[in-house]
């Protein structure tokens, strides 16, 4: 705790040794059946450590009874090994790989550990770094992984586009409001336009637009779109109200982000042209 002291939780009284339950009462610790005090041994007010003593609290609890994003409680059994990781990613670094993702298990309900690891990449000189509790805090870490990978893959490609879209204005467009189109179907300012959030944003961009033009109160039948491009040929339907879904695989990558309910179903017109 603050003193130094081992094995002890203070309570609000500042006495050491005891820990309060959900009644006020103290000295007590509720197990799973709700009943409370009684540890695996049955003694009460006491957890057994390591080496079997009881009555004190074991190393891997110093750091717990934090509730974070999800009101879960949280404890924090090993904090980052900061040097070891520095030595790993200056080992990245020298490949010349400059964008980074950051994935740790836990991170969509406690993401200091993610936000400590992103703070040293940028110390060290990564140009980008995506933190899969930023991208998309789910629970779910596989999917995560991939949509964090995803943006740190894609989000450096868009940003060169934006900079050399911009050198194309006046003054770069400075103090001008630039919206892009996301995957979702909504808008977004041109600084917080990301790889995870872009993937479908040009089909997307076909939706509002076929939405806006072919429904309304007039002519209220549901529509289907056929949405032929340079890449690929997409699918999607509109009867009213925009449909979403918020995990969908494209080109073989699971990504957890919302997007509009748009199927690729064939190669784009541009696919089949060929230069001789």
């Amino acid at each position: 705790d603050a003193t130094g002291e081992q094995g002890v939780i203070p309570d609000a009284t500042g006495e050491q040794g005891i820990i309060p339950d959900a009644t006020g009462e103290q000295g007590v610790i509720p197990d799973a059946t709700g009943e409370q005090g009684p540890d695996s041994t049955g003694e009460q007010g006491v957890i057994p450590d390591s080496t079997g003593e009881q009555g004190i609290i074991p190393e891997p609890w110093r750091e717990l009874l934090t509730l974070w994003s999800t009101g879960e409680r949280v404890e924090v059994w090993r904090a980052v090994n900061m040097e070891q990781l520095e030595g790993q990613l200056l080992g990245v670094l020298s490949r010349g790989i400059q964008s980074l993702a950051v994935v740790l298990l836990h991170s969509y309900t406690f993401s200091t550990h993610e936000k400590q690891i992103g703070e040293l990449a940028k110390r060290l000189g990564f140009k980008h770094i995506s933190l899969s509790s930023e991208v998309m805090p789910m629970v779910r870490a596989v999917p995560r992984g991939y949509t964090a990978c995803a943006d740190a893959y894609l989000t450096p490609c868009i940003k060169r586009y934006l900079s050399g879209f911009c050198a194309g204005f006046q003054d770069n467009l400075k103090d001008v409001r630039v919206l892009f189109m996301q995957s979702d179907g909504g808008l977004t300012p041109m600084e917080r336009f990301n790889g995870s959030r872009a993937i479908l944003s040009g089909p997307a961009g076909g939706v509002v637009g076929y939405a806006v033009t072919t429904h309304g109160e007039e002519c209220a039948e549901p529509v289907i779109g056929f949405d032929m491009g340079g890449t690929s040929t997409d699918v999607s339907r509109y009867a009213g109200e925009y449909e979403h879904v918020f995990e969908a695989v494209t080109a073989g990558i699971t990504v957890q982000a919302p997007q509009l309910d748009v199927n690729t179903v064939a190669a784009g017109g541009g696919s089949i042209l060929a230069f001789r």
